[in-house]
């Protein structure tokens, strides 16, 4: 609420203040009959305003979910764009801003028959940039936040306090410090900005564009409590989440330290050019060596398709992935025979996709084979005892089923299936199992019965030492990556701070001199002007 009340009140304000200095320049020039039509285009910039700001939110409302977090992403670049560029124009012209009004109003009712559509036009343009301002402002603000009546009703409170101090200063009646004003909800707005560029951030990794620095930062959950007041200023007003990775850490900060320095800096205090080098300078040092040093510290990529194995010697089972894709994999590992207990030779088993599942205390993917013919069966008897029957088929001989001397011919069904859990980051093998399951059919080919229990069925899977030893190790292969992550994008984001600080030095010195030269060009020509007088 209070990030949309600010944007309300400041953005109002600006329009407001725009309008009011036309409309009392209108009164004292003695044409009261032209601020009618001041209202009218006042009226008809607002109303464009609301329509595009509801037809922008039905279209974000019904894409799909990724080409949804695209539009807020681009919604919120432009946010971030047109508060940045109205909080250095305000910042520049807000001490200025009624005299330059009144001037290009004069300018304007120079025109005689065009003046009163000068007027309207200039109301028209004031109101419906600050509004469509607003729009995409607001916009951004509410995909941000969950209550979106909340943000509304801030909206609302902001622009109509703005509205009341815009009539309050056409009357007369109050008084601001224009440059106090602007500077200070400038500074407030810049914060708001710089959430929006950690949720600019979000949601472009949400669509799939922006997939570097995704490394864990800090734990803030028991500062961001979701639903706590708390939670709703630092999220709303800062943009901090509980969970903040690298890029959006580093991108509020690149974000927020030099426009918030712009903002706040005392108007009419020149910046000290040598101080301003030597920061600059030492900026790029201190980011050079820490770039050099964090590229040095991260730990080496973990291994891909490592090689798991269980036991040692001959009689030792490996399985190792040999290719992946994301309907399926090839892992070669021995095949194996759990109801008889025989390992055979490696193969390659080509598995779909089975989805994700928890693996001994690892997110893991799931794949699993098709069924394969088994060779259990292979020495049992053609012919199975009545009673051997009705215990395979809960105590019921099958109806319809002929037999003969007590007992009844059966076929059987011998089939394998192995299923593996792969971690999702390097494609360790955590664990493969084997299962199988020989079924009986009893009766002749024309007429039979599937008995209801199997007369064999077993799982093998990798020893627990075995899957204990690579879950560990997917652990650690996790935090190194983790690590490597947050070091490589600090690494990176580092020299860009120094390169930053480099091209500031560089821009203060090339500034100095040009400042010099204009100078001495200036003192050159006083000097001849004294000499020819």
């Amino acid at each position: 609420m209070l990030p949309s009340f600010v944007i309300g009140l400041r953005e109002g304000l600006e329009a407001a203040l725009i309008v009011g200095i036309i409309a009392a320049f209108l009164r004292k020039q003695g044409r009261r009959d032209l601020l009618r039509w001041v209202l009218v285009g006042v009226g008809v910039a607002v109303g464009l305003c609301l329509a595009a700001g509801i037809t922008l939110r039905a279209y974000s409302q019904n894409l799909p979910q990724r080409q949804q977090e695209g539009l807020e992403t681009v919604i919120a670049v432009l946010a971030i764009a047109m508060v940045t560029y109205m909080v250095v124009w305000m910042r520049r012209n807000s001490r200025n801003l009624k005299g330059q009004l009144e001037g290009l109003a004069s300018d304007a009712m120079s025109g005689a028959g065009n003046a009163g559509r000068a007027m309207v036009l200039m109301a028209f343009l004031a109101v419906i940039r600050e509004g469509l301002e607003t729009v995409v402002f607001l916009l951004a603000a509410f995909n941000e936040t969950a209550t979106g009546s909340r943000a509304g009703v801030g909206a609302v409170l902001g622009i109509a306090i703005a509205v009341a101090l815009g009539y309050g200063i056409y009357r007369g009646g109050v008084r601001l410090n224009l440059s106090k004003f602007f500077r200070i909800t400038g500074f407030v707005l810049v914060l708001v900005a710089a959430g929006l560029v950690v949720n600019a951030f979000r949601t472009a990794h949400e669509a799939g564009w922006v997939d570097f620095g995704q490394g864990r930062t800090v734990d803030l959950s028991w500062l961001v409590q979701p639903g706590s007041v708390q939670s709703s200023l630092l999220t709303g007003m800062l943009g901090l989440q509980p969970r903040p990775v690298v890029v959006e850490v580093v991108a509020w900060l690149v974000y927020l330290v030099p426009v918030g320095v712009y903002v706040v800096w005392p108007p009419g205090r020149p910046v000290p050019v040598r101080s301003a080098v030597r920061a600059g300078l030492a900026v790029a040092v201190v980011g050079a060596l820490a770039a050099t040093v964090l590229v040095f510290v991260a730990p080496d990529r973990p291994a891909t398709r490592p090689l798991t194995t269980a036991g040692d010697g001959g009689g030792a089972v490996t399985a190792q992935v040999r290719s992946r894709t994301a309907q399926g994999a090839v892992v070669r590992t021995q095949r194996q025979a759990p109801v008889t207990g025989r390992v055979g030779a490696a193969v390659d088993l080509r598995m779909r996709s089975d989805g994700t599942q928890e693996h001994r205390g690892v997110p893991a993917d799931r794949f699993t084979t098709a069924a394969m013919p088994g060779t259990a069966a292979a020495g049992e008897p053609r012919t199975l005892s009545l009673d051997r029957i009705a215990a395979l088929n809960g105590a019921r001989i099958p109806v319809g089923v002929r037999y003969r001397d007590g007992r009844m011919p059966v076929t059987y069904r011998d089939t394998v299936t192995a299923t593996s859990w792969l971690d999702p980051r390097t494609s360790r093998v955590l664990d493969v199992a084997w299962s199988e399951r020989v079924t009986v059919v009893a009766g002749t080919p024309t007429n039979n019965a599937t008995l209801a229990r199997p007369l064999h069925s077993a799982t093998r899977t990798l020893p627990a030492t075995t899957v204990a030893r690579a879950a560990a190790a997917a652990r650690a292969d996790h935090e190194d990556l983790d690590r490597r992550s947050v070091l490589r994008a600090a690494a990176g984001w580092s020299g860009a701070i120094a390169l930053a600080g480099l091209v500031v030095a560089l821009g203060f010195l090339v500034a100095a001199r040009r400042r010099r030269r204009t100078a001495d060009v200036t003192a050159a020509a006083g000097d001849r002007d004294l000499v020819a007088s």
